[in-house]
């Protein structure tokens, strides 16, 4: 999971200037507004904590997204009480072929640094989406990720 969100927090850093190409806009998840204050979000109660990022997993949350069942349940993470993340997965390779299709009709053509590696980068305006497919582990893992919050993140603190 740390890999992933190091991964994700390159990506963002690389892609930032891309995604104001992009048609599609994002600016929440399921009714959930990015940047938004954790206060705002009714049955939330908390997951885990990764360095600068505390989860939260939603009470009574749906278990599936665009009607692919979900191995885990959606987990929001916030930093500094705002809304800047938002991760899932799904298991097999039916529901990567599925969400991959419906990501490629929605935000358009992906960025894939390797070619030979199922890692892909849809940007929708502030918000830049990570998917992956495990071959050996059959999971897909799929990252919404606000730039404007993770980016600084990124950025080394002033001391």
């Amino acid at each position: 999971m740390i890999r992933r969100i190091t991964l994700a927090l390159a990506a963002v850093i690389v892609m930032a200037t891309a995604a104001q190409a992009q048609m599609k806009m994002i600016t929440e998840f399921r009714g959930m507004t990015f940047g938004a204050d954790l206060s705002e979000f009714k049955n939330m109660t908390p997951a885990e904590d990764l360095n600068q990022v505390r989860f939260y997993k939603k009470y009574a949350d749906e278990k599936t997204f665009q009607g692919v069942p979900l191995k885990d349940p959606f987990r929001y993470g916030f930093v500094g009480n705002k809304l800047a993340l938002v991760i899932f997965s799904a298991q097999n390779p039916s529901a990567f072929t599925t969400l991959k299709a419906w990501f490629d009709a929605t935000y358009g053509e992906p960025h894939q640094a390797t070619k030979n590696v199922k890692q892909y980068t849809y940007n929708a305006g502030e918000v830049t989406i990570e998917m992956s497919y495990s071959d050996s582990r059959k999971m897909c893992e799929i990252s919404y990720i606000y730039r404007p919050i993770m980016a600084k993140m990124a950025m080394p603190q002033k001391k």
